[in-house]
């Protein structure tokens, strides 16, 4: 253990505060791929309360590579008019899944950091990708209301985790994320969509039981994670600036399906799966993501699920390319796995 970042040596210091753990020394390059050193404490802080606030994840340089291409999705997909969208839709200008669209996006996405990042706070071996999503809130758009995203995810266990990536420094005026501490333990409402009348019931049961509120700004290069099943929300944005945020969900290698529970579950019975990152063979350093002559990839993509099958593709294990003695990451296989992943479920 070091001096820096979250040390807390008392339980209830746990839920008082969200203050980055500063990390290394932030790189002088583009890099989504060079290991972040997670600390003891940031581990035992993200089990205790369900998320954890990481500084220096990312270089203003990094960030600024690729986040004009996740601006441009979001300009492109967003034809919806304003005063048409629910409620929740009003906060947000919301983008799903943007590396199926740009290779640029999906290469941020694919980076190992954030992936090995996820797998280390959830205790596993590898992680795949869920989903990515912009969330861009609009100047003066309003609250984001209380939830938990396992609502929204029809997976077999609670192994899954948000990596919130904000694109420019998020001060409190702005909206950054607000936590629930320690609900993730506890069910304040894993059953109800996102709404009003939900944002009402959750609020209570916050209060009721007790559980700190925590919000902090985010610096530039800051990187929050959080549980799927932590409860969480964000005040309105009131600056004159888009508060603009990538968010990646992770989950565990060997995720099966659970039985959808509503219809939203359903709907991402069809989400795209693929293996980020995995401990085997000394993770970064000597296993990865290989590839082989014919460009396909060469870990386990299988995904078996619940009930059958789903959108014409059988269920159970996919058959697994063969391996390679090269150790090529994910950066040069952008093309091969969006089109390969289709086939995964």
């Amino acid at each position: 253990m070091t001096g820096r970042g979250l040390r807390f040596r008392r339980a209830n210091a746990l839920h008082t505060s969200i203050s980055a753990h500063p990390g290394a020394a932030a790189p002088s390059k583009v890099d989504i791929n060079m290991p972040y050193k997670l600390q003891d404490s940031d581990m035992h802080f993200y089990r205790s309360t369900g998320f954890v606030k990481l500084k220096n994840v990312f270089d203003g340089e990094t960030l600024s590579h690729y986040a004009p291409a996740m601006s441009l999705e979001v300009r492109q997909a967003d034809k919806t008019p304003r005063q048409q969208d629910p409620d929740y839709q009003q906060a947000f200008t919301q983008v799903q899944n943007l590396r199926k669209q740009n290779n640029m996006v999906a290469k941020f996405v694919m980076g190992q950091k954030l992936a090995r990042i996820a797998a280390e706070l959830m205790g596993v071996e590898g992680v795949r990708v869920y989903a990515d999503q912009a969330l861009y809130k609009e100047p003066h758009g309003g609250y984001t209301p209380w939830h938990c995203d396992a609502f929204y995810w029809p997976l077999a266990t609670d192994k899954a985790i948000t990596a919130w990536i904000p694109l420019q420094a998020t001060p409190e005026e702005m909206g950054p994320m607000q936590f629930a501490a320690g609900s993730h333990s506890h069910d304040l409402g894993r059953h109800l969509e996102i709404g009003r009348e939900s944002h009402k019931l959750i609020n209570a049961k916050v209060q009721q039981g007790g559980f700190k509120v925590v919000s902090e700004p985010y610096q530039y290069g800051e990187v929050s994670f959080h549980s799927s099943l932590n409860f969480h929300k964000a005040n309105g944005n009131e600056t004159d600036r888009p508060r603009e945020v990538f968010t990646i969900m992770f989950m565990d290698k060997d995720m099966t399906l659970a039985e959808p529970l509503n219809e939203y579950q359903h709907l991402d019975r069809d989400a795209i799966f693929t293996v980020v990152w995995l401990t085997t063979g000394g993770g970064l350093g000597g296993g990865g993501i290989d590839s082989n002559s014919s460009g396909e990839l060469s870990r386990g993509l299988g995904l078996s699920c619940g009930d059958g099958g789903n959108a014409g593709h059988s269920c159970g294990v996919v058959p697994q390319p063969q391996a390679s003695p090269s150790n090529a990451y994910v950066d040069g296989l952008v093309g091969q796995q969006v089109s390969l992943s289709k086939t995964l479920i």
